[in-house]
């Protein structure tokens, strides 16, 4: 049995999506991690500011890349702020799941890599590396993001 009685209750899901496959993705991922225990706060990134992060000692993002390798239009001000205002995140474990398509190369989750990236240059810990979705999202495509966030999970309660 998944015993995760060490992780905070919260956890943060913020979503970055231009089409809305990143919402299927984190809205799969959100209701995994509620029925685990957690208390999920589903937050689309346009509604997200950056100090925000640090009362959320657990956070998930799911973020596409768009066009020539930016954030979707809902995360470009989130990103940008984040950037701007590096707030201190050194309490908070985080993951990224990326959604992009590797006929877009070079730009290939650059938006998520440059996401991980301020996470870790505010301070945050990468509880998993970034999982990444190559088109679709598929069924099984949703099932292994899942799959990862459970491991994002059992890192908050080894923290």
């Amino acid at each position: 049995m998944l015993d995760l009685s060490a992780a905070q209750p919260d956890v943060l899901v913020l979503v970055g999506t231009q089409t809305g496959n990143s919402e299927v993705v984190a809205d799969a991922i959100a209701e995994r991690l509620g029925d685990l225990g957690f208390a999920v706060h589903l937050l689309d990134m346009a509604e997200a500011w950056p100090e925000a992060l640090a009362e959320h000692p657990q956070a998930i993002a799911v973020t596409c890349t768009w066009s020539d390798g930016t954030f979707p239009d809902n995360a470009v001000d989130f990103a940008e702020a984040l950037d701007a205002v590096r707030p201190d995140l050194s309490g908070v474990r985080f993951g990224v799941c990326g959604l992009g398509d590797r006929d877009y190369d070079p730009y290939y989750q650059t938006a998520a890599v440059r996401l991980v990236d301020l996470f870790r240059e505010c301070g945050a810990t990468e509880a998993a590396p970034l999982h990444d979705i190559d088109g679709g999202p598929t069924p099984s495509d949703v099932a292994g993001a899942v799959g990862w966030a459970v491991e994002c999970a059992r890192a908050f309660a080894d923290a």
